[in-house]
């Protein structure tokens, strides 16, 4: 690719991938290098799910969706990319999480917002492995995910979604006991609706609404979430494009912490323990976001991109008769800050550089004092795409950041990335990379000190976890009679520093768990994947497999660390049928966790029993025509019971219907 060409990609970063799934090689992704670049030619282990495969899954959170990317594993809520993270409670992620390339972590615990994002408008979702903060900054400790929106159709278009389901009653007639709710099936449903369209030759929009009610599978697991995003897009001029993304979500309902034991999983448990808390709590919480983008071709080889956001977030308790209780005692935190970033094509390769500006003001009744916490941030980075030699390129980079953690320390780091890729023959790419990555704690991980759930102490010495990485792989692809193969393999090798880790800790009369820099971690492994399309009958059948095998263990004691899988498996397979009928199947298995928390077992019953995962969602899909689907779901079809992290059941057997009308 000409450099000339590359450097006016940024301006181009909303063109929707095309119908490929994860193990494809999608057409484009920008993730990788903050400018768009052939899939197959990209030096970093990087996967892609495009729109298409989401909607056949019939998937309506973002969560769900990275369950089934190679090399990515989730503990409920938290993503673990090549076992960069086990379980933190809800506090904190070792993965970054972009919308349309700007940082969206929610300023409170700084976990990714699962549950309030515009999914039913994502052209694609980029995954890139590996510790990237040389680009991103804090948070990429493990690696990086964007969700990128789509642009503006050419023609008025309008989608409406319905879901309805339910979980099925729990087998076990002991679980049942516990709780009425278990002998009946338990509901859920979703629908959305969306317009997009143009309004004239230099404005464009789109707008989603949508509405989701879970009556959930556990006592006091049910909640409800309603979500309104929008994008307007302006072209103010051949040189000017502004593109404004904003958003609002309200959620109401209970959050299920910890069960009461592994004989009765249904029921959230209790603890007697720096006073009685109970391991469920009910909140209404409302999420806002206001993203905007600026692009602007300041001459045929430089473009220059300014992005902005404001992330906000309120959370209030539930009183027993569902009445909020008064924000003075529950969260209100905002996360702004901007970037600009400035790409020039030169005779000597294509440099990319800028700065960023950040804060986060959080105020809570469970930090240790009732003042506002925040921790201002700068940084500056700077990388440069070179071609020596036909056929190889070559990527340095480096990013400074500086954290003000309080009124007397700042922290200062420096992370170096390199990666080399070279195209042995248009069907065959060979690369390899080294990259670091580092994540200040939050500061609810350093300042919350509370009761009401479970017993956590503050620690404001908490320092930043800090990693380095480096993997070399082969991407390739070969025509074998009518069948297309795909393959794409890694070796990874990661260090780890100061992890910090949930500890118990008894002192001056008061004992709870306290996050502490407990860990120094190394983490090798292989991660393999293949993807076969051909046509029967002439139509088009796919089926994939990846593996992942991890070597994940503390240095320091010698032990793995905790809550890894060392197995990964993910297999998927779709064919297409005669009738406008659509087959198609998820399998997922994940091995055992070597080891577990036992402090946490200390306290809550069972909470180190853990099995392997064995996971297949299945799918019949029927499109009479181009504007209607109906698909038949059935969610964990083997039924089988299973923990994705400490002391909560993952769901049961699940049956859903989904219908998509598009005029």
């Amino acid at each position: 690719m000409m450099l000339a060409a590359l450097v006016a990609l940024p301006a181009r970063a909303q063109v929707p991938s095309t119908a490929r799934d994860t193990a494809s090689v999608a057409e484009v992704v920008v993730t990788a290098s903050r400018s768009e670049q052939a899939a197959a030619t990209v030096p970093t282990s990087v996967a892609v799910v495009g729109a298409e495969a989401i909607a056949a899954r019939g998937l309506v959170r973002l969560d769900d969706v990275l369950r089934n990317v190679p090399g990515v594993q989730l503990s409920d809520n938290q993503v673990s990319v090549r076992g960069s993270s086990g379980f933190s409670y809800n506090v904190g992620s070792r993965v970054l999480f972009l919308v349309d390339g700007v940082p969206l972590l929610g300023p409170d615990a700084e976990g990714i917002p699962f549950e309030a994002l515009p999914l039913e408008q994502a052209a694609r979702i980029e995954v890139v492995k590996g510790p990237g903060s040389a680009l991103y900054g804090s948070g990429a400790l493990g690696g990086v995910i964007n969700l990128i929106t789509r642009g503006f159709p050419e023609r008025p278009a309008t989608a409406v979604t319905a879901l309805g389901g339910a979980y099925e009653p729990v087998r076990h007639a002991a679980w049942r006991s516990g709780w009425a709710g278990a002998d009946a099936f338990r509901r859920f449903g979703y629908v959305s609706a969306s317009h997009a369209r143009r309004l004239g030759g230099r404005v464009g929009m789109w707008a989603t609404v949508s509405y989701r009610d879970d009556a959930g599978y556990l006592r006091l697991g049910a909640g409800s979430r309603a979500t309104a995003y929008a994008k307007l897009g302006w072209r103010a001029s051949g040189r000017v494009r502004v593109d404004l993304l904003g958003g609002v979500s309200r959620g109401k309902g209970d959050t299920f912490l910890y069960w009461n034991g592994l004989g009765d999983p249904l029921n959230p448990g209790t603890l007697a323990l720096g006073g009685r808390t109970t391991g469920s709590s009910d909140n209404l919480t409302y999420r806002y976001s206001v993203l905007p983008t600026a692009t602007v071709t300041v001459s045929p080889r430089t473009v220059a991109t300014l992005r902005a956001r404001v992330f906000g977030v309120t959370i209030r308790a539930l009183d027993d008769r569902g009445r909020p209780f008064p924000l003075a005692d529950g969260t209100a935190g905002v996360r702004y800050g901007g970037e600009v970033q400035v790409a020039h094509a030169a005779a000597f390769g294509l440099v990319t550089a800028g700065a960023t500006l950040d804060a986060n003001a959080t105020r809570t009744s469970f930090y240790a004092d009732d003042r506002y916490r925040g921790q201002p941030e700068a940084a500056a980075f700077a990388q440069w795409e070179a071609e020596p030699l036909e056929g190889l390129r070559v990527t340095p980079g480096v990013r400074f950041d500086a954290y003000r953690l309080n009124d007397a320390r700042t922290e200062r780091r420096v992370s170096p990335k390199l990666t080399v890729g070279y195209e042995v023959s248009p069907r065959l790419h060979l690369r390899a990379g080294y990259g670091a990555g580092f994540r200040v704690p939050g500061v609810s991980e350093r300042f919350t000190d509370d009761t009401s759930f479970f017993p956590l102490l503050s620690n404001p010495a908490l320092r930043p976890e800090t990693s380095e990485g480096a993997e070399a792989g082969v991407r390739g692809e070969r025509r074998f009679g009518r069948t297309d193969v795909r393959v794409d393999a890694a070796a990874f090798w990661t260090g780890y520093r100061r992890l910090v880790e949930p500890t118990f800790v008894s002192e001056g009369g008061r004992s709870g768990f306290r996050f502490v820099n407990l860990t120094r971690a190394r983490i090798r492994g292989v991660e393999a994947s293949v993807e076969a399309v051909r046509r029967v009958f002439g139509r088009a059948a796919t089926a994939g497999a990846s593996v992942q095998l991890l070597d994940a263990y503390d240095t320091g004691t010698g032990r793995p660390l905790v809550y890894r899988s060392q197995y990964l498996v993910q297999t998927r397979a779709e064919a297409a049928l005669p009738f406008g009928l659509a087959l198609g199947a998820d399998y997922r298995f994940a091995s055992r966790p070597g080891r577990v928390d036992s402090d946490f077992a200390l306290f809550v019953p069972s909470a180190d029993a853990f099995t392997d995962a064995h996971v297949l969602d299945a799918r019949l899909a029927w499109t009479p025509g181009p504007a209607l689907s109906v698909t038949f779901l059935v969610r964990n079809a083997l039924d089988r019971y299973y923990a994705e992290r400490p002391a909560i059941l993952a769901p049961p057997r699940a049956f859903a219907l989904q219908m998509r009308a598009a005029f």
